[in-house]
């Protein structure tokens, strides 16, 4: 009753495609791997030989604009706000190019091919593209699994451009001198504390702009954060100079301190803007074209590296899930590596 296809896109990519044929009536899916289009096949013909499932009517025919409609409705209270938000400002253009009125089952994987050119010759980045990609192939991933609009996901059959690799750049102890120099002598009255512990937490700019007074613990020297980008909580040990500073800015602040560590000074329930203040900062520190925010979780961890921290020490203070996210900074670790092997050559050989 089935029957499995092979031909090849014009990306020279190979696909299989199965159809099964019962009473004048087929039914036909595309898959990457012969595996999941042999046991596909193999799982509908037994339902249909024991009666327990039929080759579906014609189904009714959706569109992209109600695709993306019961997206936003079901699928993004899901994700994490603030990715949510950024995920809904892509949608419009990829309404536009696409169709909001294109049936869902026509969209092609050469429709798609036409989305990743009109993003290109807008100069999106490459990371920005691959993003766009993302989201509307999850959106045919939900059609197929969870609405059964659709059979197949054209995203899958188009080629993603490839992102470049992370940043590099991380700050010398002069030039972290010379920047916490800058910002303990700004207007912002926060912001030489944020940039201390962005440099010795590793933490990202929204999550210490979020972190709350119940978050720091100075008594036994912890940072808690949870606003994280994988939405883990993590436990960061606050020490030092880091340490004091948050023990003088808690003597200093008021009797009721607002909830947020930094808040707004306009409206206390939300977290402080320090964009102006921290591009002032660059500016005058002289890092303006070189670095970002980020470069000071950077700093962290390839300081960390060259301290003779491992790569799972990095891994669990910057939160990574994995290893190879961290593997950035071997190349700043050979001292340590050096002392690892010299210990275990002296115990094993002597």
């Amino acid at each position: 009753m089935a029957s499995i296809d092979t031909y090849t896109t014009l990306k020279g990519q190979t696909v299989y495609r199965v159809r099964i044929r019962r009473q004048g009536k087929t039914q036909t899916r595309i898959f990457l791997t012969k595996k999941e289009a042999t046991h596909w096949a193999q799982q509908q013909e037994g339902l249909l030989l024991a009666g327990l499932a039929g080759i579906p009517q014609k189904r009714q025919h959706h569109t992209l604009a109600e695709a993306v409609e019961y997206y936003c409705q079901e699928v993004f209270p899901r994700k994490k706000p603030s990715t949510a938000r950024s995920q809904k400002h892509l949608l419009p253009f990829i309404l536009k190019i696409l169709g909001p009125s294109t049936r869902l089952d026509a969209i092609t994987p050469a429709e798609v091919r036409k989305l990743r050119g009109a993003l290109e010759a807008k100069g999106n980045s490459p990371a920005t593209i691959v993003r766009n990609l993302a989201l509307v192939s999850h959106l045919f991933s939900i059609a197929i699994r969870e609405w059964e609009w659709v059979d197949s996901n054209p995203v899958r059959l188009v080629t993603k451009p490839k992102e470049p690799k992370g940043r590099e750049r991380y700050l010398s102890s002069g030039e972290i001198q010379r920047l916490l120099l800058v910002c303990n002598k700004s207007r912002s009255e926060h912001l030489y504390l944020i940039v201390l512990l962005a440099l010795t937490s590793g933490a990202r700019h929204g999550e210490i702009l979020h972190l709350r007074w119940q978050d720091v613990d100075t008594t036994q020297g912890v940072l808690t954060f949870h606003d994280t980008k994988n939405s883990e909580t993590r436990c960061v040990p606050l020490t030092g100079i880091a340490l004091e500073a948050v023990r003088e800015y808690r003597a200093g602040a008021s009797s009721v301190p607002a909830d947020f560590l930094f808040p707004s000074p306009k409206n206390p329930k939300k977290p402080l803007a320090i964009r102006k203040a921290w591009e002032t900062a660059l500016r005058k520190s002289e890092l303006k074209d070189e670095a970002v925010f980020h470069t000071l979780r950077h700093s962290c961890g390839s300081h960390l590296a060259m301290s003779g921290a491992s790569l799972l020490d990095i891994a669990t203070i910057l939160g990574h899930r994995s290893l190879e996210m961290v593997k950035r900074y071997a190349h700043l670790s050979h001292g340590h590596l050096h002392q690892t092997l010299e210990r275990m050559t002296s115990a094993a050989l002597s």
